[in-house]
This record gives C-alpha cells, sequence and structure tokens, in this order.
C-alpha cells in the first residue's frame, strides 16, 4: 500500500529514499573493519592453545613481543617488538626503547603454535637477562 501526496503535478513526494542511508552504512562497514584489525597491537601469530586463560587486552596496556617460526634458511625465529622486527642481538635495546614511551607497561609474549619451545626458552631468557620481569605468555582458550 503506497501514498502519494502530490497528485501529477510533481509536488512532495512520500517515498523514502535509502540510497544516502545505505552509503553511510556502508561507510561506518569498512570504518570498523579497518579500525578492528587496528586494536591488536603487534604482529599477527597463531597463538597454541590452553585449556584455562585469562581474558587480556593487548592494547596499550602490553608491550607486545611476538615471536615467529623461523624461515627455511634461517635458524633464528623472528622477533618483533609490537610491530617493529628485532633481533636476538637487538632484542633488549629494542625492548627498552619501547618503553621509554610507557614504562609502566608489562611484557606479552605471542609464541607462534608451531615454534619449538627451545626457541620461545631461548627469547624469554634474553627478555629475564635484560631485567624484564613481568611476562605473560599469550595462547587462545581452547574449546
Amino acid at each position: 500500500m503506497g501514498m502519494n501526496v502530490g497528485g501529477n503535478k510533481g509536488g512532495p513526494m512520500g517515498d523514502i529514499n535509502v540510497t544516502p542511508l545505505v552509503n553511510v552504512v556502508l561507510v561506518l562497514l569498512i570504518i570498523f573493519m579497518v579500525v578492528t584489525q587496528m586494536l591488536q597491537s603487534g604482529v599477527e601469530v597463531k597463538l597454541p592453545n590452553a585449556r584455562t586463560t585469562t581474558s587480556v587486552q593487548d592494547v596499550g596496556q602490553h608491550l607486545v613481543i611476538s615471536i615467529r617460526t623461523p624461515l627455511k634458511h634461517k635458524t633464528e625465529p623472528r622477533m618483533y617488538v609490537d610491530r617493529l622486527q628485532s633481533s636476538k642481538d637487538m632484542l633488549i635495546s629494542d625492548i627498552n626503547d619501547a618503553y621509554a614511551d610507557n614504562p609502566s607497561r608489562s611484557i606479552l609474549v605471542k609464541g607462534a603454535k608451531n615454534l619449538r619451545w627451545k626457541e620461545a626458552y631461548s627469547v624469554l631468557q634474553t627478555i629475564s637477562e635484560g631485567g624484564m620481569t613481568t611476562m605473560l605468555l599469550a595462547t587462545e582458550k581452547e574449546e
């Protein structure tokens, strides 16, 4: 059941134009999709599963150290301080530089699921030898 208010002479029209509404909704959807990707700090890493976990927000509250598996031609795992790639020799220096912004943060270590424990332990030992003792290990909750 429709309504035509103006008659045949071109007066006011009773139909709602939804095109601007659709344009606004699509722009908001794109903005939310982009912002959601930026909310996760550090480099994306597929985390190992754990039975018991505690939810932690990794945005702004923690300095994120991401450890990825080594490339085929290298033996050392790839490490990132937030999003900046680092090496084992420069890790403590990069952490100290990142701490200059906010020294009250703790360290959140995100190790890849297929990373060998020996490689992860080596990075954790380097961090603790540098004087950083407040570390959290990131995992996914097992379903």
